[in-house]
């Protein structure tokens, strides 16, 4: 006789009837208190999904990606400061080629003021100019070109004329100091180092402005106690045959000798219509400066038509006296622009207020690293 082991008649409890039981015995037991809890656990647990939701769909961190020349030949017209265009004779010689650039340079005499003229207002897509002369360009507004690369360290030097006393920098009070041009960089870096002392480079000293082919002659009927210039020029007056000045100071020694002097900046509209070319020049103009480290008897040679009547021995002497192969870019750049950032405020050309690292930040790009689009990341010049 067959059994129904489920009806409701059936004296036999299966496992399937025990189990019903038992768990409508333990809802019965359940209280009020205990079924808000459970609620309140079951509202817990979503959350947490959400959350992990929510985490999900946050924005990702930007990946960058090495930049790689695309072998693509591009025509790149650069200023360049006329008197100092060693590192440039170089990268012409050996390293554009190279990368598959011709560059050429805005016609007539330049100076680090006129170079970022060029760049801001559309004859050259990039500029070289000492990073204390950008640094009083950019005070003035912010300008359509970052900062991609420092380009080689400083050649200041402060000249006095022999006979005249002092032996220390504390010792220029009163002295009438010549310079090429009152906004060069010759003048600003060595500004700072008299502020430095406690002397105020506005007051204490007289500023003379003279062409380079009149300085001698100056020197020599005692128009003058010294002259702030850089290499090559200062070299060649420092080592003239009849001996006339004894340097009192420069920028290529200490902790100023491991910092870059002369940057490249480039143009925003290159930035974004082709940050391969932008990578390119800077990767050309930093192996040019690694190879003149790596090999100054070669560079000499190369170097001696541009160093304005210099020998290769001549320039060999001097690239002997300098730091070689300061060619900073990204963080390092970052840094030491904010460097340069702090001193500007000794001069009072920055405000306190403003925030050197930021402000840094704000006016350096980072070529030769890209996003997966290829893009570069371009800040917002300005004060910060």
């Amino acid at each position: 006789m067959r059994h129904d082991l489920h009806g409701a008649g059936s004296g036999l409890k299966g496992p399937e009837t025990r189990m019903n039981q038992k768990a409508g015995s333990f809802l019965r037991g359940l209280t009020r208190r205990r079924l808000l809890v459970a609620a309140g656990g079951a509202v817990g647990a979503a959350a947490a999904v959400t959350a992990v939701m929510r985490h999900d769909r946050a924005p990702q961190p930007v990946i960058r990606h090495r930049i790689v020349p695309d072998g693509r030949a591009r025509r790149l017209v650069l200023s360049w400061p006329s008197s100092n265009r060693l590192l440039l004779a170089v990268a012409q010689a050996r390293f554009f080629g190279t990368y598959n650039l011709d560059v050429a340079l805005v016609d007539g005499p330049r100076t680090g003021r006129t170079t970022i003229a060029d760049v801001v207002e559309g004859r050259a897509v990039g500029a070289a100019a000492p990073l204390l002369t950008w640094l009083d360009r950019y005070r003035l507004g912010p300008i359509p070109v970052h900062l991609a690369s420092g380009l080689q360290s400083g050649g200041f030097r402060l000249l006095v004329r022999r006979g005249v006393k002092g032996s220390r920098l504390e010792t220029v009070a009163g002295m009438r100091i010549a310079v090429t041009d009152q906004d060069m960089a010759d003048r600003l870096f060595f500004s700072v180092m008299m502020r430095r002392k406690g002397i105020d480079p506005e007051g204490a000293v007289h500023w003379v402005t003279l062409a380079p082919a009149q300085v001698e002659q100056a020197a020599r009927a005692g128009e003058i106690d010294a002259v702030a210039a850089h290499d090559p020029l200062a070299w060649q007056w420092l080592h003239l045959p009849d001996p006339l000045f004894f340097e009192l100071e420069n920028s290529t020694t200490g902790h100023y000798g491991e910092r870059t002097n002369l940057a490249l900046g480039l143009s925003d509209s290159l930035l974004r219509s082709d940050p391969v070319a932008a990578a390119s020049l800077v990767m050309a103009l930093r192996a040019a400066s690694d190879w003149i480290k790596a090999h100054p008897d070669q560079a000499a040679g190369l170097m001696a038509e541009a160093a304005g009547g210099m020998d290769a021995g001549e320039v060999l002497a001097m690239l002997r006296h300098e730091s070689l192969g300061i060619s900073p870019v990204g963080h390092d750049l970052r840094v030491q622009v904010a460097q340069y950032v702090d001193e500007m405020k000794l001069l009072g050309r920055v405000p306190d207020t403003v925030g050197s690292a930021a402000y840094a930040r704000r006016l350096c790009v980072n070529v030769l690293e890209a996003d997966e689009s290829g893009a570069l990341a371009i800040p917002e010049s300005g004060p910060a």
